[in-house]
C-alpha cells in the first residue's frame, strides 16, 4: 500500500472528476530472479562511509565505459531492481544503493527530503570515486530524486531513464489545461476535491508505525504490521522475500518510511513548490536522453490522464525527451517488465556513445 502513496495524488485527480477506480496491481509472469543473484541482494555490498558517521550500501556490478546508478521508488531499496540491474551490467557499470535507513544504509537525523537524499547521492557518488557523467534510473519518488539530482548536478548525469516516477506539483502544473478543456468549474471541483487527505492519513499512518517501531520491531501477528509494510513480489524469489519481511519490521526501516512521505514532494512546503517550479522549466535537463516509462493503468476521467501529462511534461525537459506507456505494466514497471527497463537504459548507453 504505501508504495503507490505517489500515485493517489494523481489517481484522485482523476477519480474526483468522474474517473474510474484504481485497479488492484497485479504483475505479468516475468521470471524470478535466481537463488546465486539473491544471495548478493540480502546481505551489505560495499559500505560507504559519507561521513557525519553514517555509511551507505552500494552494490555494483559489471564493466563498460559508463556507470547507471538506480534508485529505488517510497519504501523499496536496492532489492527492487534484482530483475533488471544484472541485465544492465552486461552492458555497462550497474550500482543500486540503499537510502538512508533502508536496506543495509545507516538511518540518518535529518528529514528524508528529496534535497537530502539528492545531497547523499552526491557525496555516495563522487566518496565512492564513480566515474561521472553516469546514467540515472529512478523508479516513482526514486524518479523524482533523479531528475532532481539531474536538475541540480548537471554535470554529474549523462541520460536519465525514469520509471513511473512521481510528479511534482501536479495541479499547478496542469491547471491552464484543464481549464481550456473542460472549465473553470470542473477544474475548480476536481481541485477542491483532492484535499490531501488520503496523503496525510497515510503519512500519520507510517508515523504511527515509525513510533511502534522505536519501542520493538514490528510483530508479524499485530493488526499494525500489516499497515506498515508491504509485500514482497514473488518474482524477487523467496530468498529476497525473507529479507524484505526482516528488514521492514525494523526501527530505521520505519522510521525512513515515515520520514520521506513526511517530507516528501507532497509535503506542505511552498518554498519546495517554488524551487521545483523554478528548476524544472524550460530545457531544465538541455538535450541528454531522457526516457520516461509510463505504466498503461492510470485512471483516466474527463480531465485526462495527471500523471501521464505530467509525465510527458517531464520528457519534454529533454529536446531528446520521450514518455512511453508500456502495454500491460503497472507501477513496477521494472517487476512487470524488466526487460522493457534494461532495454531503456541500452539505448540511453548507445546515444551517449560515440559512433
Amino acid at each position: 500500500m504505501q508504495n503507490r502513496i505517489s500515485r493517489w495524488i494523481g489517481a484522485g485527480l482523476a477519480l474526483a472528476s468522474g474517473g474510474g477506480a484504481l485497479s488492484a496491481q497485479t504483475t505479468a509472469a516475468v521470471p524470478t530472479v535466481p537463488p546465486a543473484i539473491a544471495a548478493d541482494y540480502v546481505h551489505p555490498q560495499d559500505l560507504v562511509d559519507i561521513g557525519g558517521g553514517r555509511k551507505m550500501n552500494l552494490f555494483c556490478m559489471g564493466q563498460g565505459n559508463h556507470t547507471v546508478i538506480f534508485d529505488a521508488g517510497g519504501s523499496d531499496w536496492s532489492v527492487i531492481w534484482a530483475l533488471v540491474q544484472p541485465g544492465v551490467a552486461a552492458h555497462a557499470r550497474a550500482c543500486s544503493y540503499d537510502r538512508a535507513g533502508l536496506g543495509y544504509s545507516d538511518p540518518s537525523d535529518e528529514p528524508r527530503s528529496p534535497i537530502a537524499i539528492v545531497e547523499d547521492l552526491h557525496n555516495l557518488i563522487h566518496i565512492a570515486k564513480i566515474s561521472t557523467p553516469v546514467i540515472v534510473v529512478g523508479h516513482s519518488a526514486g524518479g523524482f530524486n533523479m531528475k532532481l539530482y539531474a536538475a541540480l548536478y548537471p554535470d554529474d548525469v549523462a541520460g536519465l531513464v525514469l520509471v513511473d516516477p512521481s510528479e511534482e506539483r501536479i495541479i499547478a502544473r496542469l491547471r491552464a489545461a484543464w481549464i481550456a478543456k473542460v472549465g473553470t468549474v470542473l477544474t475548480a471541483k476536481t481541485e477542491l476535491l483532492n484535499s490531501g487527505a488520503s496523503t496525510n492519513r497515510a503519512i500519520s499512518q507510517f508515523n504511527d508505525c515509525a513510533a511502534a517501531a522505536r519501542i520493538r520491531n514490528l510483530d508479524p501477528t499485530s493488526d499494525m504490521y500489516k499497515d506498515c509494510i508491504s509485500q514482497p513480489f514473488a518474482a524477487l524469489g523467496p530468498e529476497i522475500a525473507a529479507e524484505w519481511k526482516k528488514i521492514q519490521v525494523t526501527r530505521a526501516y520505519q522510521d525512513a518510511q515515515a520520514s520521506e512521505y513526511a517530507n516528501g514532494i507532497f509535503s506542505n512546503n511552498p518554498r519546495a513548490d517554488d524551487a521545483y517550479a523554478m528548476l524544472f522549466s524550460g530545457r531544465a535537463v538541455g538535450d541528454k536522453p531522457l526516457i520516461v516509462l509510463t505504466d498503461d493503468n492510470l485512471p483516466i476521467g474527463p480531465i485526462g490522464s495527471p500523471l501521464n501529462d505530467t509525465h510527458a511534461q517531464t520528457a519534454a525537459l529533454s529536446t531528446r525527451g520521450v514518455n512511453r506507456i508500456v502495454p500491460g505494466s503497472h507501477h513496477y514497471i521494472q517487476i512487470d517488465h524488466p526487460q522493457v527497463v534494461i532495454d531503456a537504459i541500452r539505448e540511453v548507453l548507445d546515444e551517449i556513445t560515440p559512433k
